[in-house]
């Protein structure tokens, strides 16, 4: 337990730099965007897989950014965020599987399941703080988990299948829009894209704005900001349950893509993979995390034929966090703002490690 909160209070004291994205920043990633809008055609006629893994990593850079929201600007360290990727995954499931395919019934749903997830779960956990919140979190995911693998669910309502247990849904179908199927791979591609990228701009403006500001406060000071007169914990419920609700839409477009809901989108496991993510990215940026979910989906992809991958990855991960703990988006910052100084940089981040090993 201490070793975890040791590493918690580490990140959350090295990422307190109030910028969240200058305008060269926000056209960089505009700029990112048209050029993903406008290598789909190219790739999709020769290499339609590498379309299907942008998919993923489009959908993945939502879930990577729902968390930073809340782990790296409120400060609340959810290592159970799975639970509301995986709720309203299953809910595009069900809908898609048995009532409707309209994609504006069936998206907004995914992200309000979320939010009234998200809002249950921080009800009950906000008023604990550091790894007693994480641990919260993370025992509530599992209940879902577990609810989910038995099909408690059917068991109660005395149905005969729900969540499918542990063989979970398959064959779900694709979304429709005005009577258009959207199963294709390019087709699904573009609407991914255009929901990710009006989301990242969303939550941007969210974080810069005042009550953007109130959280980073909770997140520096929560006694302080309480004594001004803030209701902290109604502050701390909001940003969860915005933040559920983006993990619950980043849940409704994956389930799709893959034709697949099962109790792995609940799992711990994946609360895990997306926290790394995070610290891979740059924790308290928000367009970090995007890059670190790139990162770890595109590794596991590249890697998975060889014996011993995830090795690799954690092993990529380690040097991250000693060496670079700020992430991708600290290492950018620093070439950017003092390139010369980035050796210097490196081999005290060398020496430190050093120093405290030998302790």
């Amino acid at each position: 337990m201490s070793v975890i909160q040791e590493f918690l209070d580490r990140h959350d004291a090295r990422h307190r730099h109030d910028e969240v994205l200058g305008g060269p920043g926000r056209l960089a990633l505009l700029a990112l965007a048209g050029l993903l809008a406008v290598i789909a055609p190219v790739l999709d006629p020769t290499a339609p897989f590498l379309v299907f893994l942008l998919t993923r990593v489009l959908i993945f850079a939502l879930f990577a950014i729902s968390l930073d929201f809340v782990f790296g600007y409120t400060g609340l360290p959810s290592f159970g965020h799975a639970a509301m990727f995986g709720t309203g995954g299953y809910a595009a499931a069900l809908l898609l599987s048995n009532g409707t395919r309209n994609l504006l019934l069936v998206l907004p749903t995914t992200f309000v399941v979320g939010v009234l997830v998200a809002m249950g779960i921080g009800w009950l956990s906000v008023r604990s703080r550091g790894i007693y919140f994480a641990m919260l979190t993370l025992a509530f995911a599992q209940v879902l988990y577990i609810a989910a693998f038995n099909d408690l669910l059917a068991t109660i309502l005395g149905l005969a299948n729900v969540t499918g247990g542990d063989n979970g849904i398959v064959g779900i179908p694709g979304y429709q829009l005005v009577g258009t199927n959207l199963q294709g791979t390019l087709v699904y591609y573009y609407l991914v894209l255009v929901i990710t990228v009006g989301s990242v701009a969303l939550l941007f403006r969210l974080a810069n704005s005042p009550f953007g500001r109130v959280i980073q406060g909770i997140r520096e000071n929560e006694d302080r900001i309480d004594a001004l007169g803030y209701n902290v914990s109604l502050y701390k419920i909001v940003a969860f349950s915005i933040s559920g609700g983006f993990a619950g839409l980043a849940g409704g477009l994956l389930v799709p893509l893959q034709t697949l809901a099962h109790p792995q989108i609940l799992h711990w496991q994946l609360s895990g993979e997306l926290i790394v993510m995070v610290l891979l990215g740059g924790m308290g940026t928000l367009w970090g995390p995007m890059f670190g979910a790139a990162l770890v989906i595109l590794m596991e992809d590249f890697l998975s034929s060889i014996i011993g991958w995830r090795i690799i990855l954690g092993s990529v991960f380690v040097i991250v966090v000693i060496f670079a703990p700020t992430g991708l988006a600290g290492i950018t910052r620093t070439l950017r703002e003092e390139p010369r100084r980035a050796p210097a940089h490196l081999m005290n981040a060398i020496r430190t490690y050093l120093s405290k090993v030998r302790r």
